[in-house]
Formats: C-alpha cells, structure tokens, sequence
C-alpha cells in the first residue's frame, strides 16, 4: 500500500521550491489519493497539474494502481495548519477555541504560534451602541476549528 509518508518525503522539497505546502494527505484502501496543496499565495490549476504530474513520476502504477486527486483547499473548509493563516490576513474570520468559545472579527496577524484577530462588539450598557474594538490573541493549540468568512 502506499503511505503518506513515502509521498510527503518526495513530494514536500517539490513544493517547498515554489511556495507551496502539503495541507493534507489521504489515502484510502482501494489507493485512491487526495493531496490538498495550499500555497503563500494561492494556488493555480497549472500548480496542480504540475504536482500531478510529478506525483505520478514517483508512484508505480505497474505495482500499485491508485487514482490521484489533487487539488487546492476549498473556500467553505477550515483552515489546517498554521501556514494558511497569514495569507488571510485582512479578512473576516471565526473561530472555535476548544474551550467551545466564538470569536468573530479581522485576522490582523498570524505567526506560528498564534493569531491576532480585531473583534468589533456592541457595548450594551451604552445607549448610544457604541462598537468597542478588541484584540484577541488565540494560540493555534487552542484553536478547534476556523474558517475565513466570505464576502458574499
């Protein structure tokens, strides 16, 4: 069977060259194989078909079929790892901490231990709502889930 392992090993110096990171790696027992790819920047259809055709010069078809999907991570899933964070940086996001906490507001910094993000709450003591600002620093071990919150 093929292994995460033995693809990540070929396949990370690769993508490290152009700026790009493995998100994540499944495989199933049939080897059907999906590698989400994320990028500094973005990433584009040639990028994919780039890291497919790579992919395919190290794996064997003639010792073990498998199909190969490769693609780019959607725009409704949560972020993975620390790395997709700081391209985001301006937009709105929410965000699960593991103690089942919300945060809604600007991702304003990421680093790889943590996230800045600008929350904007409505002071209800005050008549007048007032918007009190707030920032708040979420360590990445504490986040449970986040997603960044499209414009439309």
């Amino acid at each position: 069977m093929i292994s995460e392992d033995y693809i990540r090993k070929h396949l990370e110096p690769f993508l490290e060259e152009r700026h790009l990171f493995i998100v994540d790696i499944s495989i199933s027992f049939q080897n059907n194989i999906e590698i989400i790819v994320d990028g500094d920047n973005y990433v584009s259809i040639n990028d994919c078909a780039d890291i497919s055709r790579f992919v395919e010069s190290f794996l064997n078809r003639d010792v073990e079929d498998y199909s190969l999907i490769i693609s780019s991570p959607d725009a409704n899933k949560p972020l993975k790892i620390s790395r997709q964070y700081p391209k985001h940086i301006g937009k709105k996001i929410q965000v699960l901490t593991n103690e089942n906490k919300e945060y809604k507001g600007t991702l304003t910094a990421a680093d790889e231990k943590e996230i800045t993000i600008l929350t904007e709450l409505k002071n209800k003591e005050n008549k007048k709502n007032k918007i009190i600002k707030e920032e708040i620093k979420i360590p990445f071990q504490s986040i449970k889930k986040a997603k960044i919150q499209l414009p439309f």
